[in-house]
């Protein structure tokens, strides 16, 4: 038998046929590529059986009932032969964005959660979108809210398999319409759980649901879970003014005269939620904020001065709601119109995949992508593309390095290194070599491309691919890594700012590194909807799982490096130039006055002796690593504690991706692109000026002093490096490639 696959999506249909092709595509394109897709069909009459069929994915897996059973029947026969560690729930009819499994095993690995769930994104009938739900993160959040209805979006749930071994669970067939909310709730009765603050599952809205049908008995069964639930909590509390504290909780109608008691027996219930010792206060915080937004919108039922005593009491549960519910409903927004377009690319592209498998479909897209040089990060990410069914693409590099890297790529998909003479100062002006490379030009001719990507402006190479392009009115993609922070040659900002905008309108699509670079490719006459994500990236599912299996190895890896097991590590990985910071990252070791600081740098520069001397000095505990091999980098991460870098001048710095990935408390200056996606200032990790010695000082003394607060920072920085995988980038190119390709069909 094959080995145990990581995942099992579990999904019961019947009669499905209409969105049951996307659904399963939905899944079987995840980022997350190691899974196993269980259909259990219902007993289906139309065309289902036919739909599972026709797709050929040795990891659909399909158990058919002649008759029908149930949902719930279905889902438990599913569950016998689900194999993987972590199971997840998936409906026919919905569709499961590209990071959905990622994200939510991140947070299951890292947080110790048995369930995770997601927000969900409504899209109608047609796939247009609508509203976006989405529950609050952290463990008392989810098991209040499982007091009064479903803790998850069932649709999104992501849970420990074992749990429902050990414990013996599975759905109860007596609850068939609210079999989710209740097996979520006997399901913490041994396990915490978690979710993911944003919307990763399209959840479309018909006439054919259940919810819809059946929509009476599902709140019937729902009502008996929730009352079981809060009979636990308190059991002195009676049913019918147990319905009413619900009523409270869920935002329902609660007649005039009863507003004011039903919001009391509400309150006691989080009195005794907050009073069983489970949660520390800090853990409650969030529980508090949603309970008074709760007594707020119960206030506006209350008669007379009972309307005013309830919004008193909606301030003394959080005396900043009005702040709270502004900056919330501000951070809901920008979700929602970003998971408004993320949904538009993936809806075109699983649709563009079913016209694919129809005989007479169009033949991929020629591409012909223009690079200075292979790197680690980047060669993998065009494997990928390479390996899509609508994307023939074929790569011509500058050459081997323009930058003097030491490592070696060998990509795997096609590509053609040209042959160029080095221009004798180039990379003192450009900061890399600047090969002529003329035969740039006939190795466009042979591609025949229909569309021309081209990584920046500053090589020869790409600089001619955007004149051939031009000149055969050949649609192109810019890539830009760069930016406008930081100093720079007046002289640059003169070329960026005259020829750069030429440049950006004439592109059919931008693709960008990050917030930073888009930022900039806007200000220069991108259209916003053009522009699309190529990030500077790393497999981050192997980082995390590479750095997992030297855990074991972890006081061996430190005690090479010279740590005793209460030091704390440390780790910047850059080349020792002058404009990575790291006489800044030095002086603010040796400014906390901390001797368990240990200060660990990875790579190797021209810098390299004064910065030791600067150490010494200093009185700075300093291991010069030196280069690392690709393939061991993993190992500094995974003994390290905190990883800074407070670069002078930086468009990304894809040692970011890796150091999220291994799960390290961040310290980034402002200049580093990937701090302002990678880095959420007090969440994962701190934000600090370009330069300045004293802020990155504090920084580091606060997690030097706070282990916990390092873990969490950590276990955070995973979760958001998740966004940030090859799935996400390898999606950006081919929306890019696809809106480009149109243009040429118009």
């Amino acid at each position: 038998m094959p080995s145990a696959p990581l995942v099992t999506v579990l999904l019961a249909v019947a009669n499905g046929e209409r969105y049951l092709r996307t659904a399963l595509e939905s899944v079987l394109r995840q980022g997350a590529r190691d899974l196993e897709l269980v259909v259990v069909d219902d007993g289906s009459t139309d065309r289902t059986p036919a739909v599972l069929a026709s797709i050929e994915d040795p990891r659909l897996r399909v158990l058919r009932h002649e008759d029908r059973r149930g949902l719930a029947a279905a889902l438990n026969e599913g569950l016998e032969h689900a194999r993987g560690r972590y199971l997840a729930r998936m409906d026919a009819d919905d569709v499961a964005l590209p990071a959905w499994l990622s994200r939510s095993i991140a947070v299951l690995s890292s947080s110790g959660a048995g369930l995770v769930g997601s927000g969900v994104l409504d899209i109608d009938a047609s796939g247009r979108p609508g509203e976006v739900h989405l529950h609050e993160s952290g463990a008392a959040a989810m098991r209040w809210r499982a007091l009064f209805s479903a803790p998850v979006f069932h649709d999104t749930a992501v849970l420990e398999r074992g749990l429902l071994e050990r414990h013996g669970l599975r759905y109860d067939t007596s609850f068939g319409e609210s079999e989710d909310y209740d097996l979520w709730a006997r399901l913490l009765e041994h396990t915490e759980g978690d979710t993911v603050e944003a919307p990763l599952v399209l959840h479309r809205l018909h006439a054919r649901q259940a919810s819809r049908l059946r929509g009476g008995l599902q709140r019937s069964l729902a009502l008996q879970v929730s009352l079981r639930q809060i009979a636990a909590l308190d059991p002195s509390l009676p049913p019918e003014r147990a319905e009413l504290a619900r009523h409270v909780a869920l935002g329902g109608e609660v007649a005039a005269g009863e507003a004011e008691s039903a919001v009391g027996d509400f309150v006691g219930l989080l009195d005794a939620f907050g009073g069983s010792g489970r949660y520390r206060d800090e853990q409650l915080r969030t529980v508090r904020r949603s309970a008074a937004r709760a007594v707020a919108r119960a206030a506006r039922l209350a008669e007379g001065g009972g309307r005013a005593a309830l919004l008193r009491e909606a301030t003394r549960l959080d005396p900043a709601l009005a702040l709270h519910a502004a900056a919330r409903g501000a951070r809901r927004r920008a979700q929602e119109r970003h998971a408004r377009a993320e949904a538009s690319a993936w809806l075109a592209e699983l649709d563009e995949a079913d016209h694919a498998a129809e005989p007479g479909a169009r033949p991929p897209t020629r591409v012909a992508a223009v690079f200075p040089e292979p790197t680690p990060y980047r060669a993998p990410l065009l494997d990928r593309v390479a390996a899509l069914e609508d994307v023939d693409l074929r790569v011509l590099y500058a050459a081997r390095t323009v930058a003097g890297r030491t490592w070696r790529v060998d990509p795997r998909h096609p590509a053609v290194f040209l042959k160029g003479t080095r221009v004798p100062g180039a990379e003192r002006i450009l900061h890399h070599d600047y090969p002529l490379t003329p035969g740039v030009v006939p190795g466009l001719e042979r591609a025949r491309p229909e569309v021309v990507v081209v990584s920046g402006w500053s090589t020869f190479a790409a600089q001619a691919a955007l004149a051939w392009a031009r000149a055969r009115s050949v649609p192109y993609v810019l890539v830009v890594e760069s930016h406008d922070e930081g100093p720079r040659a007046g002289w640059r900002r003169a070329v960026k700012g005259t020829v750069v905008p030429r440049v950006v309108r004439g592109a059919a699509a931008v693709l960008v590194t990050g917030t930073l670079a888009r930022r900039s490719m806007v200000a220069r006459g991108a259209a916003p909807e053009r522009v699309h994500v190529f990030a500077n990236t790393i497999d981050v599912e192997a980082f995390g799982q590479a750095v997992d299996r030297l855990a074991a190895d972890r006081p061996a890896l430190r005690e090479g490096l010279g740590a005793a097991p209460d030091d704390v590590v440390v780790l910047s990985v850059a080349r020792l130039a002058p404009e990575k910071g790291l006489d800044t990252l030095v002086h603010a070791v040796a400014e906390t006055g901390d001797p368990r600081l240990l200060l660990v740098l990875a790579g190797d520069g021209p810098e390299r002796e004064r910065l030791a001397d600067l150490a010494r000095v200093r009185g700075v505990r300093l291991v010069l690593a030196g280069d690392l091999e690709w393939e061991r980098i993993v190992e500094v991460y995974a003994a390290a504690d905190v990883f800074a870098l407070l670069s002078e001048r930086e468009p990304w710095a894809v040692v970011v991706n890796e150091a999220a990935a291994c799960g390290l408390a961040l310290v980034l200056s402002d200049r580093v692109g990937a701090a302002h996606d990678l880095l959420r200032d007090g969440e994962n990790g701190v934000l600090v000026p370009a330069g300045e010695v004293d802020a990155a000082s504090a920084a580091l003394s606060r997690l030097a002093a706070d282990p916990e607060l390092r873990r969490r920072f950590g276990a955070r920085s995973r979760e958001i490096a998740q966004d940030w995988g090859y799935g996400p980038s390898v999606e950006g190119f081919a929306t890019a490639v696809r809106e480009a390709a149109a243009t040429r069909r118009r």
